[in-house]
């Protein structure tokens, strides 16, 4: 099950993200996502990580990103095309570019 099979509705709920956290894709992307955030804004990931607060926010971005793709795919957007659209999610801006 990709990103173009998920349904028309918009993940804001965690519920909604509880059902994508079941998807190995849905895996791959968050890890992808989880990656970067430590690589390009550590000192903002560390923060974060000490208030608690960065699993449930690397998760909807993700789940914006999956959301993303999956309109794209709809509507038959090739997804090379597709994953342009998400690059700001998945890789965040250098914090010293900030």
């Amino acid at each position: 099950m990709g990103p173009d099979t998920i349904s028309n509705t918009v993940l804001s709920s965690r519920a909604d993200i509880s059902e994508l956290m079941k998807l190995p894709a849905f895996q791959n992307l968050l890890a992808k996502v989880e990656t970067n955030y430590f690589r390009n804004r550590p000192n903002e990931a560390a923060q974060l990580v000490e208030a608690g607060t960065l699993p449930s926010l690397l998760q909807e971005q993700a789940a914006q990103a999956w959301e993303i793709l999956a309109r794209a795919r709809r509507s038959g957007m090739p997804m090379f095309d597709a994953l342009e659209l998400i690059a700001d999610l998945v890789y965040p801006a250098l914090e010293s570019d900030e």
